[in-house]
């Protein structure tokens, strides 16, 4: 899933009180590859860790809820459906399959957050105004020491991604595809045609549907 699915999942469909530093923790494994390719979050750290600090609670509360949300969606029947039907419908010839594969599956998670901003625009400000509550140099401190990793410039990473809003851009298609080239040039990936990825992006955009998600990730109580 992607920011605003996991926000909607949390917030709309599990009805948890938005909780700013909750948000921020379940954004961060989004975000971090805008941050670095090098350093990594030691997820191991991350759940031995036993805070008692309530910025430090809600922050490991938060990225293990993404992690969670995310294996579950990754291991679910519709997720394996909508990467196949994809798959066989676009021309991906000329493409190594480990980029279609890659590309497939940013298309289907990118695609539920324009679904949920197409049905909903005041969407991402609610998003945005709840992440708003957090200090971005405290979040990158205390995650630093709950991940066990470097995190220094990481507050400016978090502070930029509240200034921008960048994912306002989700609503338009076109947006989703400035969101894949951005992802690829992060990674170092050669970006495949324009027009794969537009069109890609367009029948993922009529495949997936927010609801048939939900029901996937059921049974919740440890993700809090």
């Amino acid at each position: 899933m992607n920011y605003l699915s996991h926000y909607v999942f949390n917030h709309r469909i599990r009805g948890l009180e938005p909780e700013p530093y909750f948000a921020l923790g379940v954004v961060l494994p989004d975000l971090w590859l805008r941050y670095s390719r090098k350093r990594r979050i030691r997820w191991k750290a991350v759940r031995a860790a036993t805070p008692t600090d309530a910025i430090d609670l809600s922050l490991r509360a938060g990225l293990l809820n993404h992690i969670e949300a995310d294996r579950r969606f990754h291991t679910a029947p519709i997720f394996f459906r909508w990467q196949r039907e994809l798959k066989t419908d676009v021309d991906a010839t000329d493409i190594h399959p480990a980029l279609v594969d890659f590309l497939v599956h940013m298309s289907i998670e990118l695609a539920l957050d324009h679904r949920l901003l197409r049905d909903d625009p005041n969407l991402v400000n609610w998003f945005y105004d709840v992440l708003a509550g957090c200090n971005p140099a405290v979040a990158a401190a205390r995650v630093g020491v709950l991940g066990a990793v470097d995190t220094s410039g990481l507050g400016d990473v978090i502070a930029g991604f509240f200034k921008r809003r960048f994912i306002r851009c989700y609503r338009e298609q076109s947006g989703l595809a400035d969101a894949v080239r951005i992802v690829l040039s992060l990674a170092n990936i050669p970006a495949p045609p324009d027009a794969f990825v537009a069109d890609l992006l367009a029948r993922a955009v009529e495949l997936v549907e927010p609801a048939a998600v939900w029901p996937e990730l059921t049974d919740a109580r440890d993700m809090d």
